[in-house]
């Protein structure tokens, strides 16, 4: 019983310590943010911070870590089929997810830091597509399908940024069918007919 309430304590810990860097981001730059701006906006002390993080490093890989994951788990519920109309719902998906944590989004996408976001974003995507040609017995050259990957997640996160600076200006639904219109043609080089 212990234990169980030091692990919530350490969870409510750290989340304070998220949610306040989440905070300082909206405010200044990523790389004007310290251990102390992030303890005195969560109201904790220095010692409680470098009990759990090394740094302020450390926080952002958290977070970017829970958006990693949570978008690893949109992309196994989606099933990736050859001529059946897969894009629409998983693109939806992914524009629920913004929307829903878009505190969290924005704070991470428009930081000039997000590329280490990206790298992560482009691996989950490329072990999907690897994945997925793999039950298709497709074959496709990596060095190729490498290339393809990325700029498949250069420009979604493009598109995504770009949407998040603008303030949302087209409904989820315009967002939708112009990247289907985009990944659509994409896609067929890493799965051709």
């Amino acid at each position: 019983m212990i234990a169980e309430k030091q692990d919530r304590r350490v969870k409510r810990t750290k989340a304070l310590m998220r949610d306040a860097l989440m905070e300082l981001m909206e405010e200044k730059p990523f790389s004007e943010i310290t251990a102390k701006d992030i303890t005195a906006k969560a109201d904790l002390n220095r010692a409680t911070f470098y009990l759990h993080y090394n740094n302020v490093f450390g926080v952002l890989d958290e977070l970017e870590n829970q958006v990693v994951e949570d978008f690893a788990k949109i992309l196994e519920g989606a099933k990736i089929r050859q001529d059946e109309a897969w894009e629409y719902p998983l693109i939806g998906h992914i524009c629920d997810y913004i929307v829903e944590n878009l505190k969290l989004c924005r704070c991470l996408l428009l930081n000039p830091k997000s590329d280490s976001l990206t790298g992560k974003l482009t691996a989950v995507m490329k072990q999907k597509g690897i994945q997925v040609r793999q039950e298709m017995g497709v074959q496709l050259e990596s060095h190729k399908a490498d290339y393809i990957h990325q700029f498949i997640a250069c420009g979604a996160m493009g598109m995504v940024k770009q949407w998040l600076l603008e303030g949302m200006p087209l409904s989820k639904k315009e967002m939708v069918e112009l990247a289907e219109k985009m990944i659509r043609p994409i896609f067929q080089l890493l799965l051709p007919a």
